[in-house]
Parts: C-alpha cells; structure tokens; sequence
C-alpha cells in the first residue's frame, strides 16, 4: 500500500464499519483511527507508517538537507513552503511546512530521510520555527518536538523566530491581537505566558494589559505578520556561526555565552541594590 491514511479510511476502514452498522455520525472515527495509528506507533513504538506503506501528504514541503541536515528551519503553515525552499537552496539545512498540528507520520518520515543521508541522530539539532506567537504555534512547536524525541532525536534547541523582539511596538500594535480569554484557554494563556517570561522578550510588554480594576488581556501575533525579508535577515544572523561546525567548538561557545549572561545578571543585581 502507497497511500494517504485518509484514503485507507475511505477504501477500507469506513465500508467496513457502514456493513457492520457501527458507523457512527456522532464521534470522528477517523480521527480516532489516526489517534489509535499515533499511539501504535509513536507511543507504544510497536511498528512504523512505513511498515503498512502509508504516503505522506506533506513529502512535497519535507526536505532532508544536504550540507547541514541537523539545522531544521520548520513552518506552521504551508504557505511558507516557498521560502523555505530558498532557505534550503541557501543554507543547506533541513526544512519543514507543518501544514498545522505536526503528524507523527510526517515526523518518522522526517527523521527516515535524515537517517537515509547517515545523519548521526544522536548530534545536537537546532530548530528554527515560523510559527504563530500565541498559544496554539506554542503547542505546534512542543509537539513538533514531542514527534522528534519520540523518534530518536533527542538533543534538540528550539527558537521561536516569531517573537515580539521581531516588531517594532508601532508594528505589534497594529498587528495584534487578542487571545481568547474563557475558562476554558484560562490555564493555557497562564502556561505560555509563564514559558514566555522566561525569555525575557523586551517587546512583550506591548503584548499584555494589565490595567488596574479591568480584565487582563494577552495578545499574539500571526506568522505572516513578519515579512519574508526580516525573516531572511534574521536567518542570515543567526545561521551562519553553527553551520557546518564542529560539535565540541558550538558546546564550548554556548558554554562561554551562558557565562557572560550569567556574569551579567550578576552585575545587574549589584547594581540594582
């Protein structure tokens, strides 16, 4: 078999369930279908997609690097693809359109690709994403992440290239905007913003209300806010000191810059006494 998990539902599972009377018009079965395949296989690690021969419908914006496969520039959406084409052609470096929440089956095929040019998956891997900057491109990148581990890629940086120190405050004014604020996101807005803080974002203040006597508010910024041009730019900056590197000179500058930012803040609080 060579074809898309929906197709199987379709061709097979649905019929099936319709001869038997168990159809059912009141829950998704083929989400449940898809769900029961993700634990089977990125769970409980019984067998892999490429074992029944499922195709994946993102192999078109799936793309193993050749020079610097571990550095992996990775989209939400779909709609990225063509600049993350150039960035591959550029760079060398593995790239990824998400096309939403990321598919375990896309991820093993992902990782399959990479394991195929002899990429040694126990080296460190550094993602980039272009994701929204709220909760749900926070969820995407965690289970993006969550897909890698599951299959063996376990030494993995992420930076969210999509944060409000992209942004003028003018631009984040103009670009923002709320997040839903109901119980039922309560726990999820208070989770991200907590990750957020963390980060020390300068512009994030632009992106939060707290006025006294009046309902918080938290904000986010669409991915497509950020044009293709600063996102290059930024990509120019940040790629080109660990491509093509030796693994033990990146720990030794990464150990050396958390060293200064340590020795700053030791600084900062002398100071602020």
């Amino acid at each position: 078999m060579r074809e898309l998990i929906r197709t199987f539902w379709y061709s097979h599972v649905k019929p099936t369930l319709a001869r038997s009377g168990a159809l059912s018009e009141e829950s998704d079965q083929y989400d449940e279908l898809v769900q029961q395949l993700v634990t089977l296989i990125r769970d409980e690690r019984l067998m892999n997609y490429a074992d029944i021969g499922f195709r994946d419908d993102n192999e078109a914006v799936r793309h193993a690097g050749d020079a610097n496969p571990n550095v992996v520039v990775f989209a939400e959406k779909e709609g990225q693809a063509a600049f993350l084409k150039d960035i591959a052609d550029r760079y060398g470096v593995s790239t990824l359109a998400l096309g939403g929440q990321p598919s375990a089956l896309t991820s093993e095929y992902f990782v399959r690709d990479l394991k195929e040019k002899g990429v040694d998956l126990r080296r460190s891997f550094y993602l980039y994403g272009i994701t929204d900057y709220d909760t749900s491109g926070a969820i995407i990148r965690d289970a993006f992440v969550k897909n890698l581990h599951a299959f063996d890629i376990k030494n993995i940086k992420t930076l969210d290239l999509v944060n409000p120190d992209m942004f003028t405050p003018d631009e984040i004014h103009f670009s923002r905007f709320p997040l839903p604020d109901d119980k039922g996101n309560a726990k999820k807005n208070t989770d991200w913003l907590r990750d957020i803080h963390k980060r020390g974002y300068v512009n994030q203040k632009y992106l939060e209300s707290d006025d006294a006597g009046k309902k918080r508010k938290i904000y986010g910024i669409e991915s497509e806010a950020l044009s293709a041009k600063r996102l290059a730019d930024k990509l120019a900056e940040l790629l080109p000191p660990i491509l093509g590197k030796d693994e033990r000179i990146l720990t030794i500058n990464q150990l050396d810059r958390l060293t200064k930012s340590i020795e700053d803040l030791i600084l900062q609080k002398i100071r602020g006494r």
